[in-house]
């Protein structure tokens, strides 16, 4: 046979058992880390999707307590009293929202317009039936039963809630709920709030996300 038939034919021969072993296995390490880019990727695409979404509705909820804690009213403000708060403490807050015009705070309020609804409203963070996570709740009924007004709140324990409270005075000085003197709740001119939002997404770090709004109390005499 001739040498340059032969020399083609060699050259034209197949891969032997081994190299096709060594092929296979580089493949599959190649296809694997693929695999496990993706993966990531669609993992930290859905803990940042997720991470966003806790925040925004989280910065809606903050929003909502922060209008109706401007909005707090006096309890009894035609009979003199001009509290506005019934509890107030670094963890929670109990105020009133009056609704019928008759410059009374009550639970539930009296027909016929709007119709009874309780004017106490209360902030605390609460871990919803069956959840596993704990939320922002708002309470305002005679029952106090809460609903959920943002989720994903980190709680670590009873004092520290993921929510906090601070409370001023018109001069800037810090109100202590447990020894406020010299100061009463008729000194609370300001409010801070500050809530820790976190997402648990398993083996993915995680991130806190703190919201911090100041309130100015709308019906606080001057």
């Amino acid at each position: 046979m001739n040498v340059k038939v032969k020399r083609l034919l060699h050259e034209e021969g197949g891969f032997t058992l081994s190299e096709l072993l060594v092929t296979v296995m580089i493949m599959t390490t190649v296809l694997f880390a693929l695999y496990s880019i993706f993966d990531m990727s669609i993992r930290v695409f859905s803990f940042g999707n997720d991470k966003v979404e806790a925040v925004e509705n989280a910065r809606l909820g903050l929003e909502k307590v922060e209008r109706e804690l401007r909005d707090a009213y006096p309890y009894d403000k035609a009979g003199g009293d001009t509290k506005l708060f019934a509890a107030w403490t670094p963890t929670k807050v109990t105020f009133g929202n009056e609704l019928t015009g008759d410059r009374k705070v009550r639970c539930p309020s009296p027909p016929p317009n709007p119709p009874p609804q309780c004017e106490v409203v209360s902030y605390d963070v609460y871990r919803p039936s069956g959840g596993s996570t704990y939320a922002l709740g708002r309470a305002n009924s005679s029952g106090g039963v809460r609903q959920s007004v943002a989720e994903y709140v980190k709680y670590a324990n009873s004092t520290d809630t993921g929510l906090s409270f601070e409370y001023y005075a018109r001069d800037g000085s810090e109100i202590n709920p447990s020894r406020p003197a010299p100061y009463t709740e008729a000194d609370i001119a300001r409010v801070r709030i500050e809530l820790d939002i976190e997402v648990d997404r398993g083996a993915l770090s995680r991130r806190t996300q703190t919201l911090t709004t100041d309130v100015a109390l709308r019906n606080r005499g001057s």
